[in-house]
């Protein structure tokens, strides 16, 4: 085996990371609505909109960061970042490995 070239296991483990932090993105991003409805039956409802809307904010700031800086477990590079862009897509920028790559045959 070629110093280059990686196990199943390692390329699943490591598209199975990325998977897993995208869902966490978009599940913080899916439960925004249904929690400033719930901030807004409150008693208090400015001061829990506010409150909900600051931890969300910051959960969505952590989820987006642990994103941006997950590696390609092809080539080590940020699997979503190209310079200082980030952009959520379904391959890597520098190698173009998919992100379903191990589960196709």
């Amino acid at each position: 085996m070629d110093s280059n070239e990686m196990s199943y296991g390692e390329l699943h483990q490591g598209l199975k990371k990325i998977r897993q932090r995208r869902w966490l993105l978009w599940l913080l991003i899916i439960c925004y609505l249904p929690m400033m409805m719930l901030a807004m039956r409150a008693d208090n409802a400015q001061q829990m909109i506010i409150g909900a809307f600051v931890v969300w904010l910051v959960l969505l700031i952590v989820a987006v960061a642990l994103l941006a800086l997950v590696r390609c477990p092809q080539c080590g590079h940020c699997y979503h970042m190209n310079g200082y862009s980030f952009r959520p897509v379904r391959k890597c920028f520098h190698c173009g490995l998919l992100l379903n790559q191990d589960k196709k045959s």
